[in-house]
């Protein structure tokens, strides 16, 4: 089963459905954590800061 095409509320079904398997659900929950920790990353790699007064030094 090729989870990284699915969709995030495809993920959440199969990750929740209680007659798939053990071991397809773990997969499905895994794969929705490393989307969500990559979003985190993405967006604070967009944080940008323009002007030396915002700075703590």
């Amino acid at each position: 089963m090729d989870l990284s095409k699915a969709t995030s509320q495809q993920l959440y079904e199969i990750a929740k459905d209680e007659t798939a398997r053990m071991k397809d659900r773990y997969a499905a929950a895994r794969e929705l954590q490393l989307r969500s920790a990559d979003s985190a990353v993405a967006s604070f790699s967009k944080i940008d800061v323009q002007n030396d007064e915002n700075r703590w030094y």
